[in-house]
């Protein structure tokens, strides 16, 4: 695949589980992220550096992937999209899907071979030697690049995000950006146009998670604290978990203190802001594509839902799946998890509510031969992060065996080089088999319908606008 332009980050969701999927689409494994065998064997060789040189090194990693504060006007979000759409293979589609970001979604458009366009991904400004805890100084510093951000698109919406407990080290070296399109970019309708068939069906993925903010213009907000270890409350008022952490990390600080919010919106990385909905419908209309909305609050609720999915599609081809793999943030392999027959269960992120989704899940079904599970390594122990043997645990329901992909346990949460062998470590478990035929539209909504009610997931066909306009 291509090298993404400058302005989009390889290592956050979006870009990640784009990749993720086109691979899929293309017939082959995701076993890289980077795309770059010389950055996979610099990911591996960091493993073997101290701590403290580990947790520099993927700050100074992630900083290279940023843009600098002069190249943030001239942000071209056109060439990002048409980077997005040129992952996928350029043919006719029954169905596609826009929206939010996330890995179970990704599954469920892999087993109906459809792609899928984000509406966020983030955009990291360079900022060296910052205090990531000094929530104040950050919102101040940040202000006059979402200008900037907000100068070089109209059609977008700037999330500033700052997340000290799971961003730790990457807030080190730079400003977290989170773009929304608040319309279809000319690349995303273009793609649409010429792959997706008349009287097709547009899928969007509607996440309501929204996270207390600041706002700052109608199309910008600073967000304090993300979805994942750390409650809101423990982002906005302390606690002792907050105080044991700062201290833990040589803070003076016994909490933190951020700008008060003062509006809800869609959370950063995961929300859905329904201002693309406009811009959607009408083009629909043009086309006369169906647009089928999957609605849900938590990430993870899709989850349950696509594992039931998967288990329904492999009893239609006569299969009976044995075998779960634990997919982590942005490490998955789609192509791999159908190939092993072996149901997908994305988790959100290494905390302890991820392993408490997880452990839901497997006390209601019958017990896994095998279970193959991914960890995602922030480099930090952060508020609410499951340490490895909660994971063990996990393992240790399966019957047969129980593994992680590509996980150096004795380096977690500090095994960076995860990145570079979770997807090569899935590649070589066995027995493999050909995927299923696709998973077809109708099929699909109704086992999104069956099995969405029971974790607040909702599918249903959006009426469609007659004489819309521009």
């Amino acid at each position: 695949m291509n090298k993404p332009p400058r302005g989009i980050a390889r290592f956050d969701s979006a870009a990640g589980m784009a990749q993720a999927l086109a691979s899929t689409l293309h017939g082959k494994p995701f076993v890289s992220p980077s795309q770059s065998r010389v950055q996979d064997w610099l990911m591996s060789s960091v493993n073997r550096l101290s701590p403290r040189a580990r947790e520099r090194c993927y700050s100074i990693g992630g900083m290279m992937e940023g843009i600098r504060r002069r190249q943030v006007r001239k942000l071209d979000i056109e060439r990002i999209a048409e980077w997005l759409t040129g992952l996928y293979p350029q043919r006719q589609y029954d169905a596609a899907i826009v929206g939010s970001s996330n890995g179970a979604l990704v599954h469920l458009a892999a087993a109906m071979r459809i792609p899928w366009l984000p509406q966020t991904f983030l955009c990291p400004v360079r900022a060296p030697f910052r205090d990531p805890d000094d929530a104040q100084r950050g919102f101040n510093e940040g202000r006059p690049i979402v200008d900037a951000l907000l100068a070089a698109d109209e059609r977008i919406a700037v999330h500033h995000m700052q997340d000290p407990n799971q961003d730790r080290l990457m807030l080190h070296s730079m400003h977290y950006f989170r773009l929304k399109h608040l319309a279809l970019p000319l690349a995303y309708r273009e793609f649409l146009l010429s792959s997706l068939r008349p009287g097709g069906t547009l899928y969007v993925n509607a996440c309501t998670r929204a996270w207390p903010v600041t706002r700052t213009s109608s199309r910008s907000v600073y967000q304090f604290g993300a979805t994942g270890g750390a409650t809101e409350d423990e982002y906005l008022h302390g606690g002792p978990s907050v105080k044991a952490s700062l201290a833990r990390y040589g803070s003076k600080r016994t909490h933190w203190t951020p700008p008060a919010p003062n509006d809800i919106a869609p959370e950063a990385e995961w929300g859905f802001d329904e201002r693309l909905m406009r811009d959607i419908e009408w083009l629909a209309a043009q086309m006369r594509w169906r647009i089928v909305e999957i609605r849900y609050e938590e990430p993870e609720s899709l989850s349950f839902v696509t594992a039931a999915v998967y288990r329904d599609w492999y009893r239609d081809a006569g299969i009976v799946p044995r075998r779960l793999v634990v997919d982590s943030f942005l490490l998955m392999e789609p192509l791999t998890t159908m190939r092993l027959h072996a149901l997908p269960f994305w988790l959100l992120f290494c905390v302890e509510a991820s392993a408490d989704a997880l452990q839901r899940y497997l006390q209601t079904q019958p017990a896994f031969d095998e279970i193959d599970m991914m960890l995602f390594s922030h480099g930090v122990e952060s508020i609410g992060y499951a340490p490895i043997d909660r994971w063990r645990a996990l393992l240790a329901t399966a019957k047969s065996a129980g593994r992680f992909a590509g996980v150096d346990t004795t380096h977690y949460p500090r095994d960076f080089a995860t990145f570079a062998r979770f997807g090569r470590a899935l590649v070589r478990l066995d027995p493999q088999f050909p995927t299923p035929p696709a998973l077809h539209c109708a099929r699909f909504e109704a086992l999104l319908q069956q099995h969405g009610a029971a974790h607040r997931v909702q599918c249903a066909e959006r009426a469609s606008i007659q004489g819309a306009t521009a």
